[in-house]
């Protein structure tokens, strides 16, 4: 891809059109910020060329420009076209590319799980529900679309017990770890302070020496006499 052409796949934009305020940029030179934007622009891009391909200014949100317009050292693109509307990525850099998802995006885990234990306890369970059960867990072939949806509600129920007994149990774990660090910080403030005692001790029988010394060379020359 030309350096004249921004890179992202369907923009438009290059330095022979680019609209007033555009900007173009060049892959960064730091590894770590280099595999980030690879990460985000390896699916957004027919071609990238790190020492030619340039980025334009409108895949970058305001945040990574200073008051100069500036791009900011650890900005990475994340605005792109889907579907003629640009939509921001996520966390996890995934595009949104439905409206549900993008509603879905904007709740926490808390509030998701609330949503689906209302909407569960608003619909029937079917009393026979086992029976559409093989003995390896999966649908029989002639399981209702109703029946095989409850057996991947219950499945997904259980997965998520069993992740949250998973983070109980990884938060006990953190807070015997974290006892056991304050009891190592705490054995090594008290070998300091018994180091600075004996270093303490150290210094007045040091003194004391010193006074003793004194008195023998004393006594000697008196004796002498």
């Amino acid at each position: 891809m030309s350096h004249t052409h921004c890179a992202v796949q369907g923009c438009k934009n290059t330095i022979f059109n680019k609209p007033i305020g555009i900007s173009f940029h060049a892959c960064p030179t730091q590894s770590d910020l280099r595999n980030k934007w690879l990460q985000i622009l390896k699916n957004k891009c027919t071609v990238l060329d790190w020492s030619r391909s340039r980025i334009c200014s409108r895949h970058f949100e305001n945040k990574y420009f200073d008051s100069q317009r500036k791009l900011k050292e650890n900005a990475i693109p994340t605005l792109f076209p889907v579907s003629s509307q640009v939509y921001k990525q996520n966390s996890d850099g995934v595009t949104p590319r439905t409206k549900v998802d993008r509603l879905l995006n904007k709740l926490t885990q808390a509030e998701l799980m609330s949503d689906i234990k209302s909407s569960l306890s608003k619909l029937k369970e079917p009393t026979n529900l086992e029976n559409y059960m093989n003995d390896d867990y999966k649908c029989k072939p002639d399981t209702p679309t109703e029946a095989q949806l409850w057996i991947l509600v219950k499945k997904q129920d259980h997965l998520n017990t069993r992740l949250m007994e998973l983070v109980v149990q990884n938060k006990q774990y953190v807070e015997v770890l974290q006892k056991k660090l304050e009891n190592v910080k705490a054995s090594q403030k008290e070998m300091q302070q018994n180091v600075e005692n004996y270093n303490y001790i150290s210094k007045c029988l040091q003194e004391k020496l010193a006074t003793l010394e004194e008195q023998i060379e004393i006594l000697t020359a008196v004796e002498s006499r």
